[in-house]
Protein backbone atom coordinates (compact mmCIF):
# COMPACT_ATOMS: atom_id res chain seq x y z
CA UNK A 1 0.00 0.00 0.00
CA UNK A 2 1.32 3.41 -0.92
CA UNK A 3 2.21 5.87 1.80
CA UNK A 4 0.08 8.94 2.45
CA UNK A 5 1.37 12.16 1.00
CA UNK A 6 2.80 14.73 3.39
CA UNK A 7 0.81 17.74 4.52
CA UNK A 8 3.08 20.15 2.63
CA UNK A 9 2.46 18.21 -0.59
CA UNK A 10 -1.29 18.36 0.03
CA UNK A 11 -1.05 22.13 0.63
CA UNK A 12 0.94 22.65 -2.59
CA UNK A 13 -1.58 20.66 -4.61
CA UNK A 14 -4.51 22.53 -3.03
CA UNK A 15 -2.97 25.95 -3.78
CA UNK A 16 -2.16 24.97 -7.36
CA UNK A 17 -5.70 23.66 -7.93
CA UNK A 18 -7.21 26.86 -6.49
CA UNK A 19 -4.90 29.19 -8.44
CA UNK A 20 -6.00 31.07 -11.57
CA UNK A 21 -3.44 29.27 -13.69
CA UNK A 22 -4.74 26.16 -15.34
CA UNK A 23 -2.08 23.51 -14.81
CA UNK A 24 -2.38 19.94 -15.95
CA UNK A 25 -2.45 17.05 -13.53
CA UNK A 26 1.01 15.88 -14.57
CA UNK A 27 2.50 19.38 -14.04
CA UNK A 28 1.00 19.61 -10.53
CA UNK A 29 2.24 16.09 -9.71
CA UNK A 30 5.77 16.94 -10.87
CA UNK A 31 5.92 20.12 -8.73
CA UNK A 32 4.43 18.39 -5.65
CA UNK A 33 6.61 15.29 -6.15
CA UNK A 34 3.72 12.84 -6.01
CA UNK A 35 1.70 10.70 -8.40
CA UNK A 36 -0.98 11.96 -10.77
CA UNK A 37 -3.47 9.75 -8.98
CA UNK A 38 -2.93 11.72 -5.74
CA UNK A 39 -3.66 14.98 -7.56
CA UNK A 40 -6.80 13.47 -9.10
CA UNK A 41 -8.02 12.25 -5.69
CA UNK A 42 -7.42 15.64 -4.06
CA UNK A 43 -9.24 17.38 -6.94
CA UNK A 44 -12.19 15.00 -6.46
CA UNK A 45 -12.23 15.58 -2.66
CA UNK A 46 -12.18 19.35 -3.16
CA UNK A 47 -15.08 19.12 -5.60
CA UNK A 48 -17.16 16.82 -3.36
CA UNK A 49 -16.27 17.93 0.18
CA UNK A 50 -14.62 21.35 -0.18
CA UNK A 51 -11.31 20.23 1.36
CA UNK A 52 -8.34 18.13 0.32
CA UNK A 53 -9.26 15.35 2.74
CA UNK A 54 -12.50 13.41 2.73
CA UNK A 55 -14.47 13.44 6.00
CA UNK A 56 -13.87 10.50 8.33
CA UNK A 57 -16.35 7.65 8.10
CA UNK A 58 -17.60 6.45 11.46
CA UNK A 59 -17.83 2.67 11.66
CA UNK A 60 -21.13 0.96 12.39
CA UNK A 61 -24.64 2.16 12.25
CA UNK A 62 -25.67 5.45 13.83
CA UNK A 63 -27.03 5.21 17.39
CA UNK A 64 -30.80 4.98 17.75
CA UNK A 65 -30.75 7.13 20.90
CA UNK A 66 -29.65 10.70 20.27
CA UNK A 67 -27.95 13.09 22.70
CA UNK A 68 -31.25 14.92 23.31
CA UNK A 69 -32.95 11.64 24.20
CA UNK A 70 -30.16 10.70 26.62
CA UNK A 71 -30.36 14.12 28.32
CA UNK A 72 -34.13 13.78 28.72
CA UNK A 73 -33.63 10.28 30.10
CA UNK A 74 -31.08 11.60 32.62
CA UNK A 75 -33.53 14.25 33.81
CA UNK A 76 -36.22 11.58 34.18
CA UNK A 77 -33.85 9.25 36.04
CA UNK A 78 -32.88 12.07 38.39
CA UNK A 79 -36.51 12.15 39.53
CA UNK A 80 -37.09 8.38 39.42
CA UNK A 81 -33.76 6.52 39.69
CA UNK A 82 -35.40 3.14 40.24
CA UNK A 83 -36.89 2.82 36.76
CA UNK A 84 -36.61 -0.47 34.92
CA UNK A 85 -35.18 -0.39 31.41
CA UNK A 86 -38.58 -1.31 29.95
CA UNK A 87 -40.08 1.75 31.66
CA UNK A 88 -37.30 3.90 30.18
CA UNK A 89 -38.22 2.58 26.72
CA UNK A 90 -41.85 3.53 27.34
CA UNK A 91 -40.75 7.01 28.46
CA UNK A 92 -38.67 7.49 25.29
CA UNK A 93 -41.61 6.32 23.18
CA UNK A 94 -43.97 8.76 24.92
CA UNK A 95 -41.57 11.69 24.61
CA UNK A 96 -39.87 11.11 21.24
CA UNK A 97 -42.06 8.50 19.49
CA UNK A 98 -39.04 6.19 19.14
CA UNK A 99 -38.92 2.55 20.24
CA UNK A 100 -35.29 1.87 21.20
CA UNK A 101 -34.14 -1.60 22.17
CA UNK A 102 -33.33 -2.37 25.78
CA UNK A 103 -29.70 -3.02 24.91
CA UNK A 104 -29.34 0.36 23.18
CA UNK A 105 -30.72 2.12 26.27
CA UNK A 106 -28.24 0.28 28.49
CA UNK A 107 -25.38 1.05 26.08
CA UNK A 108 -26.27 4.75 26.07
CA UNK A 109 -26.40 4.85 29.88
CA UNK A 110 -23.09 3.01 30.31
CA UNK A 111 -21.43 5.17 27.63
CA UNK A 112 -22.48 8.31 29.52
CA UNK A 113 -21.05 6.97 32.79
CA UNK A 114 -24.24 5.81 34.48
CA UNK A 115 -24.57 2.41 36.13
CA UNK A 116 -27.15 0.36 37.96
CA UNK A 117 -26.45 0.12 41.68
CA UNK A 118 -28.12 -1.03 44.83
CA UNK A 119 -30.39 1.81 45.91
CA UNK A 120 -30.18 3.33 49.35
CA UNK A 121 -33.60 3.01 50.94
CA UNK A 122 -34.82 5.73 53.24
CA UNK A 123 -36.92 4.10 55.93
CA UNK A 124 -40.16 5.92 56.65
CA UNK A 125 -39.81 4.80 60.27
CA UNK A 126 -37.08 7.42 60.70
CA UNK A 127 -39.62 10.21 60.48
CA UNK A 128 -41.21 10.66 63.93
CA UNK A 129 -44.28 12.45 62.54
CA UNK A 130 -45.04 9.62 60.13
CA UNK A 131 -44.47 7.04 62.86
CA UNK A 132 -46.87 8.82 65.23
CA UNK A 133 -49.44 9.20 62.45
CA UNK A 134 -49.20 5.45 61.66
CA UNK A 135 -49.65 4.50 65.33
CA UNK A 136 -52.60 6.89 65.59
CA UNK A 137 -54.34 5.34 62.56
CA UNK A 138 -53.55 1.82 63.78
CA UNK A 139 -54.98 2.53 67.25
CA UNK A 140 -58.50 2.74 65.79
CA UNK A 141 -58.45 -0.97 64.93
CA UNK A 142 -58.70 -4.01 67.16
CA UNK A 143 -56.49 -7.04 66.76
CA UNK A 144 -59.16 -9.10 64.95
CA UNK A 145 -59.47 -6.35 62.31
CA UNK A 146 -55.88 -6.75 61.18
CA UNK A 147 -54.94 -9.09 58.33
CA UNK A 148 -51.39 -10.33 57.92
CA UNK A 149 -50.16 -11.37 54.49
CA UNK A 150 -47.54 -13.96 53.68
CA UNK A 151 -45.34 -12.29 51.10
CA UNK A 152 -43.53 -15.40 49.85
CA UNK A 153 -45.39 -15.38 46.52
CA UNK A 154 -45.47 -11.68 45.77
CA UNK A 155 -43.90 -9.99 42.76
CA UNK A 156 -40.72 -8.22 43.84
CA UNK A 157 -41.18 -5.55 41.17
CA UNK A 158 -44.30 -4.22 42.90
CA UNK A 159 -42.70 -3.09 46.17
CA UNK A 160 -39.80 -0.76 46.65
CA UNK A 161 -37.08 -0.87 44.05
CA UNK A 162 -33.85 -2.47 45.21
CA UNK A 163 -31.67 -1.03 42.45
CA UNK A 164 -31.43 2.34 40.77
CA UNK A 165 -29.54 4.18 38.03
CA UNK A 166 -27.12 6.98 38.84
CA UNK A 167 -23.79 8.40 37.63
CA UNK A 168 -20.65 6.58 38.68
CA UNK A 169 -19.68 7.40 42.26
CA UNK A 170 -23.19 8.50 43.29
CA UNK A 171 -25.61 6.27 45.21
CA UNK A 172 -29.21 6.33 43.96
CA UNK A 173 -31.80 7.23 46.60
Amino acid sequence: MARNIDSWQRDVITHMLCSKKRLTTSQIAKVAKCSERSVTNIRKNMRLFGSARSPPISPGRPPSITKVMVDALFDHLAEKPGLYVEEMAIFLFDEFNVVPSISSIKRALYRAGWSKKKAQQRASERNPQLRDFYEHKLSKFRSFHLVFVDKSGYDKRVGYRRTGWSPLGVTPI
